[in-house]
C-alpha cells in the first residue's frame, strides 16, 4: 500500500535530479554576473561615496578650523577696538578737562578784569560824591555858622579852614 499511496516517482528528494543542476548552473552564470559587471559598479559607487564623505568631512575640519581663526581674529580685532575706544574716550576726557580749566581761567581774567573795572568806576564815582557831599558840607557848615554866629563870618577866608578840618576828619574816621 506504500507504494500505491505515492505518486509513482521513485525519486530520492535527498539525491539531486537534473533539473537541480540546472538551475544551480543558472544560479552560478547569475551570480558570475553579478560578480563581473555589478559588483564592480557598486564598489566603485560606494568608492566614491566613501571619497566624498572624507573629503566632506576634511572641508567640514577646515571649515571649523577656519571659523575658529576667525573667532580668535574677531575677538582680537574687538579688544583693539575696545582699547582704541578707551584711549578716545581718555583723550576726550583730557580735552574736556582743558577746555573746562581753560573756560575757568578766561572766566576768572574776564572776572577780575570786571571786578577792576568795576572798583576803579565805584572808587572813583565815590570820590565824586565825596567831593560832592564835602562841598556840600563846607558850604552848610558855613551856613550853619553864619547863623549861630550872626553875620561876622567871612565865608571866603574860612572855607578852606573848614575844608581841611571836615577832610581831617573823614581821614581820621577812615583810619580807625
Amino acid at each position: 500500500m506504500l507504494l500505491a499511496g505515492s505518486s509513482g516517482s521513485t525519486s530520492n528528494f535527498i539525491l539531486p535530479n537534473g533539473t537541480f543542476f540546472v538551475e544551480l548552473f543558472i544560479f552560478l552564470v547569475v551570480l558570475g554576473v553579478i560578480a563581473g559587471f555589478i559588483l564592480p559598479s557598486l564598489r566603485r559607487v560606494l568608492e566614491e561615496r566613501d571619497q566624498v564623505l572624507v573629503n566632506a568631512q576634511r572641508a567640514s575640519d577646515a571649515a571649523h578650523a577656519k571659523a575658529v581663526q576667525l573667532q580668535k581674529e574677531r575677538n582680537d580685532v574687538l579688544e583693539i577696538a575696545r582699547v582704541r575706544e578707551r584711549a578716545i574716550l581718555e583723550e576726550a576726557a583730557r580735552s574736556v578737562e582743558e577746555l573746562i580749566d581753560e573756560a575757568r581761567a578766561r572766566g576768572q581774567v574776564e572776572y577780575d578784569r570786571r571786578v577792576a573795572d568795576a572798583t576803579g568806576t565805584i572808587e572813583a564815582e565815590g570820590r565824586r560824591v565825596y567831593e560832592a557831599v564835602m562841598a556840600g558840607a563846607v558850604e552848610l557848615v558855613i551856613g550853619a555858622a553864619e547863623r549861630i554866629v550872626g553875620g561876622g563870618l567871612d565865608a571866603d577866608r574860612h572855607r578852606e579852614t573848614i575844608a581841611a578840618e571836615l577832610a581831617d576828619a573823614d581821614t581820621s574816621t577812615r583810619v580807625k
